[in-house]
């Protein structure tokens, strides 16, 4: 008894911790849209980075055109079954269930938030699509696979299933701003709307016992990320007072650099966060 009360205390614990980083990551999907989307300071360090999105543009396209291409419903439907069926293989039957309300519910608050409750003013920063288009649904698919795959992945790999998991949605979210789809703030959205499920996903199922690199790894997506949010914050220092209109080339490179790392960093870190919560010390 004296045992067991201890370790059912950290159980508890690491579920309250992944449910109010769930709530901080919904605040901060709302804090992102409100400044980028409704501020003109926002809008103007957004637009910046993406009027530098267009440098390389040609040469890129190709490649992240092959990357967007794999984004699709079936594509999703098959992640669904595949990580399903895992899971109830294993007989983790709640598991099984709570990947599928997982992954819809990631997508579906992504639709919901884009077509009927986020807006965006016409400040006088945005040249052409006028309409809103934060959170990224490409990102929102791509993350919502890469954390169905973590919750379902086996101890020993989910370092390994982290590392894919977080390379493929950041990847998904840069190729949309380099095809000029999407805005940095649309990509960094639809990372916290994926952050945030999977954290509250990850709060049902519970912490599962640490095996492998996964803290070393955790902490290294940690430093990177912190890291990756330094140099995003100083480009949007360096270029806060860019011409919107005809930003010079150095500015276009800084912001849209900034933009990449920081899209990142935020993959970095919620995927530190969730990888943490679903661990627990050792006895």
């Amino acid at each position: 008894m004296t045992q067991t009360l201890p370790r059912q205390t950290r159980r508890v614990d690491r579920r309250l911790v992944a449910v109010a980083l769930a709530v901080l990551a919904a605040a901060a999907v709302v804090a992102v849209w409100w400044f980028f989307v409704t501020t003109p300071a926002g809008q103007h360090v957004d637009e910046v980075a993406y009027t530098g999105s267009r440098i390389g543009r040609s040469r890129l396209s190709e490649v992240t055109q092959s990357i967007l291409d794999v984004v699709s419903v079936p594509f999703l439907v098959l992640v669904i079954l595949v990580t399903a069926v895992i899971a109830a293989l294993r007989r983790q039957w709640r598991l099984a269930v709570g990947v599928g309300a997982m992954v819809a519910g990631m997508n579906l608050t992504t639709q919901l938030l884009k077509y009927q409750l986020f807006t965006r003013p016409d400040l006088g920063y945005t040249d052409g699509y006028q309409e809103n288009t934060l959170p990224s649904g490409h990102t929102t698919v791509a993350g919502s696979v890469a954390a169905a795959a973590l919750l379902v992945a086996p101890r020993r790999s989910r370092w390994f299933v982290a590392l894919l998991g977080a390379a493929y949605t950041g990847g998904t979210g840069i190729a949309t701003m380099a095809n000029g789809w999407h805005r940095a703030s649309d990509v960094v959205a639809a990372v916290l709307v994926v952050a945030a499920w999977a954290l509250l996903a990850q709060a049902v199922a519970g912490p599962v016992e640490p095996l492998g690199p996964v803290g070393a790894v955790a902490g290294l997506l940690g430093v990177a990320g912190g890291l990756g949010a330094g140099v995003a914050a100083a480009a949007m220092l360096l270029t806060r007072g860019a011409d919107v209109a005809d930003p010079s080339r150095s500015q276009m490179l800084i912001a849209y650099g900034g933009a990449s790392v920081g899209v990142l960093a935020v993959v970095c870190l919620a995927t530190c966060a969730v990888l943490l919560v679903g661990t627990r010390p050792r006895r």
